[in-house]
């Protein structure tokens, strides 16, 4: 009897260690939360006048001047006509990127700026999230790079799942390092993705209908991975950019697929080049030395098992200079 009598003291202290250990686990789950829930503001253009308080806002900015760093701003379905200016790392989430618009068509410069007209000036600000967005309509020509997104003096952002559209000059232009460009779709802008980054990862982007889709000038070090880009003047424009992996793009329909100038060491792995134009697939020239193409699918290749050959020039005399596919995939990769 003392043996089951020691056995149940024994099994009821275990029992109550755990019970105090998931009570314990619980609790610091629901104090999190608690503090998800403090560090949150919530924008509306269109609520009830009552709803407004000191974490419900009816413009973004509003919400953005009275936040800290660490704070997350919920974005509720609406077309708000505002430019943002981001200087705190916070993350700004809308609801719905199909109805949840912020539209630059009202956007009037008050002065000279480096930022033109963007929508987002995203600067002095490191680790900034912005998702869930339809970004639009930047008309103004300030001379300047007018742009959906306008990053600079910044590093760690994250900008994703967003559309961006009908933008005069960049849908995203990025300086500084270490961003993340993922998910977006980018339509009708002069150039996508405006790149003067190093370190940066750029994937899963769809650009279309642009003079360039992807340019890369002075640029070093980053990732251009899973991104489709598509009936644009130039798919990907290089200029003294080096160090890059472009990796498992599909390049379809533009007139001319890539074209470097002054950029070296770059590694072109596993893209599929489709349907370019009388441009061709390739162009390189300007000390574009010691890039690396391996195993990318052209779609101009008769025999898939004969090497790519790929003719530019010589720094800038009419002198033909020669890089190869030793080995082109003989279909194109799903992408």
């Amino acid at each position: 009897m003392k043996n089951y009598i020691a056995f149940a003291l024994i099994l009821v202290t275990i029992l109550g260690g755990c019970l105090a250990s998931a009570s314990s686990i619980n609790l610091a789950s629901d104090s999190h939360n608690l503090i998800v829930k403090l560090n949150t503001f919530y924008v509306d253009d269109n609520a009830d006048s009552s709803w407004y308080d000191t974490t419900h806002f009816r413009t973004i900015m509003d919400a953005i001047n009275n936040a800290s760093d660490g704070y997350t701003i919920f974005v509720y379905n609406g077309v708000y006509f505002e430019s943002v200016t981001i200087t705190k790392s916070i993350s700004l989430i809308g609801e719905d990127k199909l109805n949840t618009i912020i539209d630059g068509s009202k956007i009037i410069p008050v002065e000279p700026s480096e930022f033109g007209a963007s929508i987002f000036r995203i600067y002095k600000a490191d680790g900034v999230t912005v998702s869930g967005f339809t970004i639009q309509n930047v008309l103004t020509d300030t001379f300047m790079v007018d742009a959906g997104f306008h990053i600079g003096n910044s590093n760690n952002d994250i900008i994703s799942d967003n559309i961006i559209c009908n933008i005069r000059d960049a849908g995203i232009l990025i300086m500084e390092s270490n961003h993340t460009i993922s998910g977006n779709q980018i339509i009708n802008t002069s150039t996508g993705i405006w790149c003067e980054t190093f370190n940066t990862t750029i994937t899963m982007n769809t650009i279309t209908n642009e003079r360039e889709g992807i340019l890369s000038w002075g640029a070093n070090g980053n990732r251009f991975t899973w991104n489709v880009i598509s009936n644009c003047i130039q798919g990907i424009l290089f200029l003294e950019s080096s160090n890059n992996l472009i990796k498992r793009n599909e390049i379809r329909g533009n007139t001319e697929g890539i074209f470097l100038s002054m950029s070296k060491r770059n590694k072109f792995y596993e893209n599929n080049f489709i349907e370019s134009g009388y441009a061709g697939h390739v162009e390189f020239k300007g000390w574009s030395f010691f890039n690396k193409w391996r195993r990318n699918y052209w779609d101009n290749q008769i025999i898939h098992i004969l090497p790519k050959i790929l003719v530019g020039r010589f720094g800038g005399l009419p002198i033909p200079w020669f890089n190869f596919d030793w080995h082109p995939a003989r279909k194109p990769y799903e992408i």
